[in-house]
């Protein structure tokens, strides 16, 4: 590779180290604010220069570091955060952005970079709603042991579930409620005009296409 280099992300800049193996001229600077736009105008250096790769690591941002990098036509390498940080081996000096980004780049080069596998884009947007939804029903469910546990401490007595909004509507107008809004395990079913089989979650669509595609 005529160029070889690391890149350290962070929120509000990206530390850049790298080497043309050709003259032997090491660059290293600092890229800042951290967005796709200041990141774009910066690689638009590396056009026309033929064999161009980075090292990055598997930290927040580098998503878009990664695309940024394969739009510019430049090999991008995802390094595994705790084997790279082993690979560092005894500190003996402080530890910093222009550290991190020679060591990518050292690691880079002598091809003992510990890589992860960056999947394509489809992949990686159905990762990101299925973890969107996982944090949601884990938040969703400690705010309903909050409220118990606000019950419990004012003596109220205990509930069996904390009802959502359209099921108290429906209770209150007598109504059948919708499939949606029935409790769990209920025999009961309304008729079929006042609601229609609720639509099979997004989530789970994700699922079931991220099952079929190659590699995951």
């Amino acid at each position: 590779m005529p160029i070889v280099g690391g890149l350290d992300i962070h929120r509000k800049q990206i530390t850049f180290d790298y080497l043309d193996t050709v003259t032997g001229e090491v660059k290293r600077g600092q890229i800042a604010p951290a967005d796709r736009a200041h990141l774009r105008a910066w690689l638009a250096r590396f056009a026309g220069c033929g064999d161009v790769a980075f090292a990055v690591e598997g930290c927040a941002g580098w998503r878009y570091v990664a695309e940024e990098l394969a739009a510019a036509g430049i090999a991008a390498h995802l390094g595994e955060p705790a084997d790279t940080a082993a690979l560092r081996g005894r500190k003996r000096h402080a530890k910093t952005d222009k550290t991190d980004a020679r060591h990518l780049r050292s690691l880079l080069a002598e091809g003992r970079l510990p890589e992860c596998w960056i999947p394509p884009a489809q992949v990686l947007e159905y990762r990101a709603l299925l973890e969107t939804y996982h944090d949601l029903r884990r938040e969703h469910t400690a705010w309903v042991q909050r409220i118990h546990a606000v019950f419990f401490h004012q003596g109220a007595p205990p509930r069996a579930r904390v009802r959502c909004a359209p099921s108290r509507a429906w209770r209150r107008c007598g109504r059948p409620r919708p499939r949606t809004c029935r409790r769990p395990g209920s025999s009961r079913s309304p008729p079929p005009w006042t609601c229609s089989p609720p639509p099979k979650p997004s989530w789970a669509r994700c699922a079931t296409s991220c099952g079929r595609l190659p590699g995951t």
